[in-house]
């Protein structure tokens, strides 16, 4: 059916634009056509734009595993998984609270960590500048263990965490960005340097 389609698409056409021409009603100034296509030029053309792909060929050329074939519900393999990214977390003045999108960030990490027994993670907490600065280390170790605490409730062994208070000494950018200041850091560590602690 394809070759008699071909043919009545390619040659039709060309007839007809040809037997026009030949009636002598107006003459034009396109470029004139061949009036025939012998069936080689057809069946070259055919192969050109559209190959002809045995079904049989098509399953039997290619196996696709089965973890290719529905990638979007594949399960991450967690020992390939990746750090997650978000490593800082900021907290109010005089707070020390998670709110409910910190506590979704950091199911990641504790996912990770619980993976990774052999991995150490940081966590260095700060303070702004403002008030005592005996106060703002305890506070900035305070934030530090609250996240560890967490981590810990999801599963993360207490050999795996260090925790840190910094106090206001090492602010981001200004020391007078109160809000950015108050804020607890995490570094993964080396495997190797964290077991000489």
């Amino acid at each position: 059916m394809n070759k008699y389609y071909t043919l009545t698409c390619i040659i039709l056409p060309i007839t007809l634009i040809a037997a026009c021409s030949a009636s002598g009603t107006k003459k034009s100034n396109v470029e004139k056509r061949p009036q025939t296509i012998s069936t080689q030029e057809v069946e070259i053309t055919k192969e050109k734009h559209s190959p002809i792909v045995n079904k049989e060929q098509m399953l039997t050329d290619k196996v696709i595993p089965e973890n290719e074939k529905f990638p979007l519900i594949q399960t991450a393999d967690t020992n390939k998984a990746i750090q997650p990214i978000k490593r800082m977390y900021q907290f109010g003045f005089n707070q020390q609270e998670l709110d409910n999108s910190d506590k979704q960030s950091l199911l990641l990490h504790a996912n990770y960590l619980r993976n990774h027994s052999d991995t150490t993670l940081q966590l260095i907490g700060h303070s702004d500048t403002q008030g005592n600065k005996h106060y703002n280390v305890f506070l900035s170790k305070e934030r530090a263990k609250k996240i560890a605490n967490y981590l810990v409730s999801q599963g993360v062994s207490n050999d795996q965490l260090i925790i840190k208070g910094l106090g206001d000494s090492q602010p981001l950018n200004d020391v007078d960005n109160f809000r950015e200041n108050r804020r607890v850091e995490l570094q993964y560590l080396d495997s190797r340097i964290a077991s000489k602690k």
